[in-house]
Formats: C-alpha cells, sequence, structure tokens
C-alpha cells in the first residue's frame, strides 16, 4: 500500500470515529446502558478517547496543519461534550468522565512518544 492510500485509510477511519464519537457524547439521552457496574462508564470514556487519539496520531502525526486542527478538536472535546451533555435533563456533566477521557488520549500520546524513542534507538 503506498503512503497516499495509507494516510486516506487512516484519516478516513479517523473522521468516522471523530462523528461517531461526537454524535454519542451530544445526543441527549445516552446510547448505552452503562449501569453493569461501578465505573464502567469511565472506562468506555478511557477507551473511546484512547483509540481515538490512536486513529489521530497514526493519521495526522507528520502533518502539521491537521494536526494542530484535530488536536484541538480531539483535546476540547472530552470537557465540552460534559457541558453539552449537562444541558440536557436526561444526562449530566462528570469531570471524572471527562478525565477519564483524558486519561485515555494521554496513555497513547505516552505510548507512541516511548515507541518513536524506541525505534529512533532501535533498543
Amino acid at each position: 500500500m503506498n503512503k497516499k492510500t495509507y494516510n486516506y485509510v487512516w484519516d478516513t477511519l479517523f473522521i468516522i470515529y471523530l462523528i461517531v464519537l461526537i454524535y454519542f457524547a451530544t445526543t441527549p439521552k445516552a446510547p448505552f446502558n452503562y449501569s453493569r457496574f461501578d465505573g464502567e462508564d469511565k472506562i468506555w470514556h478511557f477507551i473511546a478517547y484512547a483509540g481515538g487519539m490512536f486513529l489521530f496520531l497514526k493519521s495526522y502525526f507528520n502533518r502539521k496543519f491537521f494536526l494542530y486542527f484535530f488536536g484541538a478538536i480531539i483535546f476540547i472535546l472530552p470537557i465540552g461534550s460534559e457541558y453539552i451533555q449537562a444541558l440536557s435533563p436526561y444526562r449530566y456533566f462528570s469531570m471524572y468522565d471527562a478525565l477519564a477521557s483524558y486519561a485515555g488520549i494521554f496513555s497513547v500520546i505516552i505510548f507512541f512518544v516511548i515507541h518513536k524513542k524506541l525505534a529512533e534507538n532501535k533498543i
């Protein structure tokens, strides 16, 4: 697969992810039932944003404009979506949800930085 096709695949996956995430984060009623066990929604926030950050870095890491543009969106989205959810009578603002989302984002960033350093040093 050539570089251009490779970029299109990752770009498309990230854009689809972003649309789905924004939809789920801003719908008036929660699309999933998070009541199977305590903290389940925090785990899903972590996974959703870690997956999104992975797709984001695979897509835009070496393209500065997109890195800044979509980077700003992905960093604003966890807290922004919580504020939007607070406007719904069926949902509520949760700083812990936002923190779980940011934990997912930063865990993938740390993984990518470590992976890049290891690849450069061939360790």
